[in-house]
């Protein structure tokens, strides 16, 4: 794994979606219906709520796609996934169908973009801006304009 270093030219924050938020407070809800459980024990509710927050919490605060001047890297939650774009052979609204299925998805919405780039994994992201986000990968993997 190749480890790079720099500031980024261009940074696109990640758009975290309300069932997302949702999906988070049920987590939290269960845990405090767990804790007024009469004999329950005070570590299962707080556990409950280490868990979701270890899990479901840095895909908000960590969830943005930073462009360089010779790779995309995407960092959501605990994962970073850089793609040269050279490995890109093209980007796409992302609409969830199957065979838009990735490895990279890194989507807390239902609307995104679809990067394919086979020697890297494909990504799907949500990003504040996704049309934005698309023109420049175009230009930047030398892609022109797609349908």
């Amino acid at each position: 794994m190749r480890i790079y270093k720099g500031n980024p030219e261009l940074v696109f924050r990640g758009k975290v979606a309300p069932w997302y938020g949702a999906l988070s407070g049920l987590v939290a809800a269960a845990a405090a219906i767990l804790a007024l459980q009469p004999g329950m024990p005070a570590g299962v509710p707080a556990a409950l709520l280490v868990a979701g927050a270890v899990v479901l919490w840095p895909a908000v605060v960590r969830n943005r796609v930073e462009l360089y001047a010779d790779r995309l890297e995407i960092v959501f939650g605990w994962a970073r996934t850089i793609i040269p774009y050279e490995h890109v052979t093209g980007v796409r609204p992302y609409t969830g169908s199957s065979e838009q299925f990735t490895g990279n998805k890194c989507t807390a919405a239902l609307d995104g973009v679809f990067i394919e780039a086979p020697r890297d994994g494909d990504a799907a992201v949500s990003v504040i801006g996704n049309d934005n986000l698309m023109g420049e990968l175009r230009r930047r993997a030398g892609l022109g304009e797609q349908p």
